[in-house]
């Protein structure tokens, strides 16, 4: 089996803290290096922006998975080897600061942020440590799919993009999915009280996190158990990850109504991925939206790949993935 490494680290982002991991077969400064390297750069880059909650080792699995899928693909076809990287980034403090990064002036660890906070992150972050491979794909998952749509105008001419893929895309009507329905209510009642949320998961806080990891692992099966799995978990546990969870559901069903048709601005760069039976975009947006796009840039997924498709589904959807990166 091949070996693909993976490289975590904080990193600044206009201030802010935020929590960075890179997977590939090679991870040198050379290949890590931001700068187009011309005629030489044999590198794929494969940029993931996570759902909500938005924690970056939940993709850790997936990533791994497609990463090993891509290179069987291009030996198959004898294809030169190429260095695929996969990188994904945390959002803003839905991952516990460690101790040593919290005397920041600009960044607090019981800070909340919204929606445009994030979004506003995710481009910071593309433009300052993102390499200028041979050629970029960029993937939104959820809520990460309209915090890609709405940095692409700003970063499309800086890379070779080559497609920005919407997964499970929650990009529209979000009060009016199953989801949403159910739990506005609940997650706007914990914004206002946020004193209700912080009891919440004060206790749990208490926790050891030895015992964290523990009640997780007896709760997931057997091909769910992978180590960054439980821990991406385990890190949610923690109070002021749990209330920036919340501010930001609730901030995307407030402003995440009626479609945004300039979200749609650069469509030929644009590909949606809709699931069979996803509460919070269900499968007659994709519909809709197959009747806006060219034929081919939105595909409705037939199988019941769920919309958190990291916890049961990272297999398959690293093959489904696959027919985007061409």
């Amino acid at each position: 089996m091949i070996d693909i490494e993976r490289n975590v680290e904080w990193v600044e982002v206009s201030g802010r803290w935020s929590r960075m991991s890179v997977m590939g077969t090679s991870l040198s400064s050379e290949v890590l290096a931001v700068e187009n390297q011309g005629e030489k750069d044999d590198r794929i880059i494969i940029f993931m922006i996570p759902g909500n909650p938005g924690n970056d080792g939940f993709y850790t699995d997936f990533g791994r998975r497609l990463i090993r899928n891509l290179i069987a693909r291009e030996e198959r076809l004898g294809h030169r080897r190429v260095n695929f990287l996969f990188y994904t980034l945390s959002h803003l403090n839905h991952v516990l600061l460690p101790p040593a990064l919290r005397c920041s002036n600009t960044h607090k660890v019981n800070e909340r942020f919204s929606l445009g906070d994030q979004v506003q992150h995710k481009l910071d972050f593309v433009k300052e440590y993102l390499p200028r491979g041979n050629r970029v794909f960029m993937f939104g998952h959820g809520a990460g799919a309209y915090m890609l749509l709405s940095i692409l105008p700003y970063i499309k001419d800086d890379f070779n993009l080559r497609k920005a893929v919407c997964l499970f895309p929650t990009i529209e009507r979000m009060t009016e999915s199953p989801h949403g329905i159910r739990l506005k209510k609940v997650v706007s009642t914990l914004r206002q009280n946020d004193w209700l949320a912080r009891t919440l998961s004060f206790w749990v806080d208490l926790m050891p996190e030895s015992l964290k990891r523990r009640i997780i692992s007896m709760k997931l099966t057997s091909d769910q158990t992978s180590p960054e799995l439980v821990d991406s978990i385990s890190e949610l546990l923690h109070m002021h990850v749990f209330r920036n969870i919340v501010h930001l559901c609730n901030d995307e069903l407030d402003k995440i109504g009626t479609l945004d048709e300039t979200l749609l601005f650069h469509r030929n760069l644009i590909y949606f991925y809709y699931g069979k039976n996803d509460g919070w975009c269900p499968i007659e947006q994709g519909e809709r939206m197959s009747e806006r796009l060219t034929r081919g840039h939105v595909v409705l997924e037939k199988d019941n790949v769920e919309h958190s498709f990291v916890f049961r589904d990272a297999a398959t959807m690293a093959e489904k993935v696959m027919q985007f990166i061409v």
